[in-house]
């Protein structure tokens, strides 16, 4: 069953406010939750716009393979036939964020050793773990 364009457009905003979302992760832009110290508090001007330059760079070489990302999910999911399928589509857009963003951590984790930082501690939900 071929989807009709207001299904297509209806999948679309949740990929695409997911993706948005794991990548404001990746970029180094979310605020700390309130209450939260922010590590970087500490750092010199210098040190915070090299992290800037880092991150920004980042964004925009990662740039095509996030688009990559969103639109085999896409892809994938008009040709979901079952919620089996539907499932794993969403499986494996989760795992491919999780690769990137993790892969986005690397070059950030680099960056503040170059600078003499400590790397950022491994980001864990809140959430419990699912079995």
């Amino acid at each position: 069953m071929a989807l009709t364009n207001r299904w297509r457009r209806a999948l679309l905003i949740p990929c695409v406010a997911l993706t948005a979302a794991a990548l404001q992760q990746v970029g180094g832009f979310a605020q700390a939750a309130p209450g939260r110290r922010m590590s970087d508090s500490n750092l010199t001007d210098s040190q915070k716009q090299q992290l800037f330059r880092a991150r920004r760079n980042w964004a925009l070489k990662s740039y095509d393979q996030r688009l990559a990302l969103l639109r085999s999910g896409q892809s994938c999911l008009e040709r979901a036939q079952t919620p089996e399928a539907g499932k794993a589509c969403m499986q494996q857009q989760r795992e491919a964020r999780r690769r990137l963003r993790l892969q986005g951590k690397r070059v950030m984790d680099a960056e503040r050793r170059r600078l003499g930082l400590p790397a950022l501690p491994e980001f864990r939900s809140q959430r419990p773990e699912r079995s």
